[in-house]
């Protein structure tokens, strides 16, 4: 009997040492308590286990035991081609929506692999280094599990390398810094309010159709107030922005090296 407390290293250790002394399969059966059952689960598998005993989500007695979605994350961080081999890995969301639907529950949005936000990238830093190598923030490919990644570009966090990529998507072409002048008016609006994929859209659209045109056509419809917030957080915004190019010119000629000045010119 292997204690709820125990960790990865003494799981490893005891299968181990069992695997040593019986031929037959090994079931092992590890609670979350201690947040430690993918972990141990592993390890069993590792040391020679045969059987893991899963649930979906999670869901069992207490806290729960090793989730299949999680363990199924982890293995094929290890060996891709035998589980893909193996699973049908493109059925986890179905089970867990149905399970999650039957006990009336919500799927969390951290869940590994299903959950909302496991292939959601907000931050610019993150959306630019997804649309260049996704393998730079993802340690496992969404499309393994009928996936998809979504890099969520109308929110106050988005960089201009998202934006650039969904005014692509739509046919629209822009250069950098009209594009970086689009962003600006997103992030302030996404501090007024709550911007859905369709208003992100709509403010690049426009934003673009009144460059075509020289027209200044609202980006969005807004109410007064709206328009007062917006016209505030565009000037913070711009303010920032200006005060970070001044910042990163003075880091750039702080950096420069200081010519040394010779015996002779210091003499003089």
């Amino acid at each position: 009997m292997i204690p709820s407390c125990a960790t990865p290293r003494q799981v490893y250790d005891l299968v181990r040492t069992l695997r040593g002394v019986v031929s037959c399969d090994i079931e092992t059966h590890f609670h979350n308590d201690t947040g430690c059952a993918i972990a141990n689960a592993y390890c069993a598998l590792e040391a020679g286990a045969t059987h893991i005993d899963t649930s979906v989500i999670g869901i069992g007695e207490r806290n729960g035991i090793t989730p299949l979605g999680g363990l199924m994350a982890r293995m094929i961080v290890a060996d891709r081609e035998y589980v893909r081999g193996k699973y049908k890995l493109e059925k986890l969301k179905e089970i867990e929506d149905l399970v999650a639907d039957a006990v009336e529950i919500n799927v969390p949005f951290n869940n590994y692999i299903t959950g909302f936000c496991a292939f959601t990238h907000k931050a610019g830093i993150h959306a630019k280094a997804i649309l260049n190598n996704p393998s730079t923030y993802e340690i496992i490919d969404p499309k393994d599990f009928g996936m998809s990644r979504y890099v969520h570009f109308a929110s106050r966090l988005t960089g201009w390398n998202a934006i650039k990529s969904r005014a692509e998507q739509l046919g629209l072409q822009m250069s950098d810094a009209q594009i970086k002048a689009v962003t600006l008016k997103i992030k302030a609006l996404a501090d007024v309010r709550q911007l859905a994929i369709d208003d992100a859209d709509s403010i690049i659209r426009n934003f673009h159709f009144n460059l075509s045109t020289g027209k200044e056509a609202p980006l969005i419809k807004l109410t007064e107030e709206e328009k007062t917030a917006f016209a505030k957080k565009e000037a913070e915004l711009s303010a920032e922005k200006e005060k970070r190019g001044i910042d990163e010119e003075a880091d750039r000629e702080a950096e420069a090296p200081v010519t040394k000045k010779s015996r002779t010119a210091t003499a003089s």
